[in-house]
């Protein structure tokens, strides 16, 4: 989703008062809990300033040899 500005200032205020329920200019969006709203918050932080990585994950494996 392409987040402009408004929306992500909105979430954000919403959040900090702990309401679930956002209402945009044509839409109303109600949040499952804070946790999920917290997760939109970073995704739309991120696309905003460009920043589109994803945390590194580390694999770890081991060859488990049999003889």
């Amino acid at each position: 989703m392409a987040w402009t500005q408004a929306e992500l200032t909105e979430i954000e205020k919403a959040y900090k008062s702990g309401v679930k329920k956002v209402k945009f200019k044509d839409r109303e969006t109600e949040f499952r809990d804070l946790d999920e709203m917290k997760q939109i918050i970073r995704e739309a932080q991120q696309e905003l300033s460009g920043n589109k990585r994803k945390p590194w994950r580390y694999l770890q494996y081991d060859r488990a040899y049999q003889r």
